[in-house]
């Protein structure tokens, strides 16, 4: 599952890379056929410097179309190309000499600063590009325009048509990156969530715990692993089968969310601290909690949360939830320990009742080691209602 969602992911990375690298050698063909046609007529006519130029440029293109083709996954072609075009643009806004129709040329070399590059250095070539014929034009004798066009309407025409590429460009580029998030999301729900109960799985809980656990090492607010199971699972599952026993574990997980924060106070950012471990089994990672009788109530509410049973195709009415706590850094210092402390802690809660929490006490014999006996761990029955 590791190597297909990375390798979804990259090549998903690589798209917009492919995109732009078509466009360039779409380009590349285009302005070559031009200049290789324009070169030739011009050094028939006698215009031998920028005959020279054009085919000097066209050897330039083709290496750099070769070096794509060959490795496509350098993202610096489509910057050489800008750089050779830019420079064949200048040449033709500066030079001095007649060439029939050279302004013509100008639009062309606008739309392939633009669309070769991401929307942010095409916005940079265009730019210095329109400031180059401005300059051309408002400081230096040129022939480059006939005489029913004047300057303003170059200008003009030729900024527009930049300014038009521009933002097609940034909506393409916005469409782009839209396309991408939906689709990392989806790749993410499928590497790191439960498709069972839309939960995070167990992989991506012990791996976003690891890096959490670090950072709250020094912390003074409460820290700790609550392990959870629903008491009898897999009776429901033999008596009403297992698509029954999915539905249970939705329910509990919608109502585990519903209860339990899962978004981080600084950042306001969904975590991965409620997962499902495996079976029935749910774990949390609890942090951030000020006073031990705010766990202590957080671990009431998760253990009342089947209070009403299961409402659905079939009736459950006695659901309840063992569930064993264990804190960090006091009971283990790593999550592997942390985690076998809560699975104890649970059990010991399990075989003192169920439907209660366990908070595990490693001073003592734990009560899997003395023969699953509650008396070993600190428990903490729930209060008994009363009987109407």
């Amino acid at each position: 599952m590791n190597n297909l969602v990375g390798t979804n992911l990259e090549e998903m990375a690589d798209v917009r890379l492919n995109k732009r690298r078509n466009i360039m050698l779409l380009c590349s063909l285009l302005c070559g056929i031009i200049l290789l046609i324009s070169g030739i007529l011009n050094l028939v006519d006698g215009r031998y410097a920028f005959g020279f130029l054009e085919l000097g440029s066209l050897i330039l293109i083709s290496i750099i179309a070769w070096f794509s083709i060959k490795n496509f996954q350098a993202n610096f072609t489509d910057l050489m190309f800008s750089g050779v075009m830019l420079f064949l643009g200048a040449a033709l806004l500066f030079y001095n000499g007649e060439i029939p129709g050279r302004f013509l040329y100008l639009y062309p070399i606008v739309g392939c600063l633009v669309y070769v590059n991401d929307f942010r250095n095409g916005l940079i070539f265009s730019a210095t590009f329109s400031l180059l014929a401005i300059v051309s034009i408002a400081y230096t004798p040129s022939t480059l325009l006939p005489n029913s066009f004047s300057d303003m309407h170059f200008l003009i025409s030729l900024i527009s048509i930049s300014v038009i590429f521009n933002i097609s460009s940034f909506y393409y580029s916005k469409a782009v990156d839209y396309i991408q998030s939906l689709y990392q999301e989806g790749i993410e729900d499928l590497a790191y969530m439960d498709h069972i109960t839309g939960l995070a799985n167990r992989w991506s809980f012990e791996r976003w715990a690891c890096e959490k656990l670090e950072e709250l090492r020094e912390t003074k607010d409460y820290t700790a692993l609550v392990f959870l199971d629903i008491d009898n699972f897999k009776a429901i599952n033999d008596t009403y089968g297992h698509d029954i026993g999915d539905k249970v574990l939705q329910h509990f997980a919608r109502r585990l969310g519903n209860k339990v924060r899962s978004k981080d106070r600084k950042t306001g950012k969904h975590d991965y601290s409620i997962a499902r471990f495996a079976g029935d089994e749910f774990v949390l990672l609890l942090y951030g909690v000020k006073h031990k009788s705010d766990l202590d109530n957080i671990l009431n509410r998760i253990c009342h949360l089947f209070r009403d049973g299961y409402q659905g195709t079939a009736r459950i009415n006695d659901l309840t939830v063992s569930v064993g706590a264990a804190l960090f850094p006091q009971d283990a210092e790593s999550l592997s320990e942390l985690t076998r402390c809560a699975d104890k802690a649970m059990y010991a809660a399990k075989h003192g009742g169920k439907n209660r929490y366990c908070y595990y006490n490693h001073s003592k014999p734990s009560p899997i080691d003395q023969a699953l006996e509650p008396k070993n761990a600190t428990i903490v029955p729930l209060k008994q209602e009363k009987e109407k």
